[in-house]
């Protein structure tokens, strides 16, 4: 008897994409397996039921899954629709298992198979089923014409008659997929765009789509590559610099996302307080907290002169396309765990054993089993530990400063939602979830001067664990040993590097006044001061490389060498007295 696979319409609230479209369902019957839909399950991505031929168009959600062997969803089902589900079949979907732990229990309870196509490993043989990818670079589109429409400003330079008009300044904020597509899509409708990512790999990627890399002159990596923890100083220069490019921004777009936790919090109230009247920011991390500490989940409000957008589910905006590539996707994850007309989950193969959250009522995620206290089993026998990270958010640190590999995933997460206040519907979902992009009636603009849309009091106590660190803001050696050893690294090597990492310029040595050098302003010498440039023999020791380095971070081109910074010093430091 052949396999039965299940098509349901998706019921959360505004959710438009379908987990199969009609050409890789037609694919699916040339193989001789049976497909059942649910009657106008593909209608909102504009894919009619006689678009799907040879299926069996069936009414209600408990009749298209009854008796299926497999039930292939876009994002996870409610609890309503779990208690429907035949016992022991196999779930494909997007879970965000850490914002949906009642539905986790419900379907470890049923004792069905789940397989998260947001569990994917980092191998290039997993990249024709990669959800997030594909998924994130419709929400990336989306982010960048969501935040052309709001600007009361154009993005293209314009030459008229009428005199020319600037083109519009984007600075965006992380660079995986959905960022870069942000910045690809900002650059083609005419912005000047310049984006930040904590990753120094991610300069190249920043240029090749067309943007300029800001650099806040703090190294993240570490012994052996890994991220460690920012400094006070280093917190306060990173703060500092992206401060200074917001004040000249236009729109900005933030899209750095750790999945499982909280998204790092980045922009600051006073930062967006000294940002251009009219400006707009487009957070698209607003599902799990956001990068902007104003931004409200799923709603467009006015801060002071600042426009401050927090969309849900910006691939369902696009439904047409994400539902086709989503159907890729699962098309192909089909192929793999379908041999003949049975399901064969080969824990062998490292994509299905990371992929299989539930398996005959186990859970095998250590991180989702300790927060639903129970044990884990690890799908395989621990063969293929379980990755909690795609490379596309690897290396940003959570609020306190650790990286996202130094904390438990889901524990920030849980708690920021529970922090939050309720948005109304319970079905307010993750990355990839319901929610609109468009104001209404109860969320839509306000502009009201007097407010600051500060976050409910409970959020004080969301904050991530406290960074590696002493209350001297000193290294915590041990703790570095221990993470050296987590991480397989060379522990005494991982402490040198910390030791020579952690030494910081003498904050009470007396300045130079930096403004004697030619071409260096006040503004400039202040900004000289915020890179740890305080005296003039710093300046005077430069070699070609550091030259280069500081032109950039200042982005004065080759100023620098044409009026000899360096020259200017060493003579500076050979006339002092």
């Amino acid at each position: 008897m052949s396999l039965i696979i299940a098509v349901p319409r998706e019921r959360r609230t505004s959710e438009r994409r379908v987990a199969l479209d009609p050409s890789r369902v037609e694919r699916l019957l040339q193989q001789g397996l049976q497909v059942r839909i649910e009657a106008e399950c593909g209608h909102a991505a504009s894919f009619h039921d006689e678009d799907y031929r040879g299926v069996t168009v069936m009414h209600g959600f408990a009749s298209v899954v009854q008796d299926a062997d497999i039930v292939v969803k876009v994002v996870c089902p409610t609890l309503e629709e779990i208690a429907l589900l035949p016992s022991r079949c196999v779930l494909i979907c997007i879970m965000s298992a850490f914002q949906h732990l009642d539905e986790v229990q419900a379907l470890r309870e049923r004792r069905i198979t789940v397989l998260a196509m947001d569990h994917l490993p980092r191998i290039t043989r997993a990249q024709p089923m990669d959800a997030l990818s594909s998924q994130a670079t419709v929400a990336g589109y989306k982010a960048a014409l969501l935040a052309a429409e709001l600007s009361p400003r154009l993005f293209p330079m314009l030459t008229t008659a009428a005199g020319t008009i600037r083109p519009s300044r984007v600075l965006v904020i992380g660079a995986g997929v959905a960022g870069l597509q942000a910045i690809a899509t900002s650059k083609r409708l005419g912005a000047q765009v310049e984006a930040y990512d904590i990753r120094r790999a991610a300069k190249e990627q920043i240029e090749s789509v067309g943007a300029r890399m800001i650099d806040t002159g703090v190294e993240v990596e570490g012994a052996g590559g890994v991220a460690r923890a920012l400094r006070k100083d280093e917190r306060q220069k990173q703060h500092d610099v992206l401060a200074e490019h917001l004040a000249r921004a236009h729109v900005v777009i933030c899209a750095a996302s750790i999945p499982g936790r909280q998204a790092p919090r980045i922009i600051t109230e006073d930062m967006v307080d000294g940002m251009l009247p009219e400006s707009v920011i487009v957070d698209m991390a607003a599902s799990t907290g956001g990068n902007c500490e104003l931004t409200r989940i799923g709603e467009h409000y006015y801060h002071q002169d600042t426009l401050i957008v927090g969309p849900l589910n910006l691939p369902s905006h696009g439904a047409v396309h994400a539902s086709e590539m989503y159907s890729r996707n699962i098309y192909n994850m089909l192929q793999l765990i379908i041999q003949g007309h049975d399901v064969v989950l080969d824990p062998e193969d490292e994509i299905i054993a990371r992929c299989v959250l539930l398996y005959d009522g186990q859970v095998n995620h250590a991180s989702i089993a300790s927060l639903l206290e129970v044990d884990e089993v690890p799908f395989g026998g621990g063969t293929h530990k379980p990755a909690e990270l795609p490379d596309q958010t690897a290396g940003w640190l959570d609020d306190g400063g650790k990286s996202a590999d130094e904390t438990r995933p889901g524990e920030t997460v849980q708690k920021a939602i529970a922090a939050r206040p309720q948005q109304g519907s319970e079905d307010t979902e993750g990355p990839d979830s319901a929610g609109s992009v468009v104001a209404t009636a109860e969320s839509g603009s306000s502009r009201n001067q007097s407010e600051t849309a500060k976050r409910p009091a409970a959020q004080d106590e969301v904050s991530a664990p406290r960074p590696l660190g002493a209350p001297d803001d000193q290294l915590d050696e041990d703790a570095i040993r221990d993470l050296a050893a987590l991480e397989g690294v060379d522990a005494e090597e991982m402490v040198r590097q910390a030791e020579a990492t952690d030494s910081t310029v003498d904050e009470d040595l007396p300045r130079d006044e930096l403004i004697r050098i030619d071409g260096v302003g006040p503004a400039l010498q202040e900004r000289l001061y915020s890179f740890g440039y305080r005296r003039w023999q710093q300046l005077a020791d430069m070699d070609d490389d550091a030259i280069e380095k500081l032109s950039i971070q200042l982005e004065l081109g080759d100023e620098i060498k044409e009026q000899d910074w360096r020259g200017q010093a060493q003579r500076l430091v050979r006339s002092r007295p």
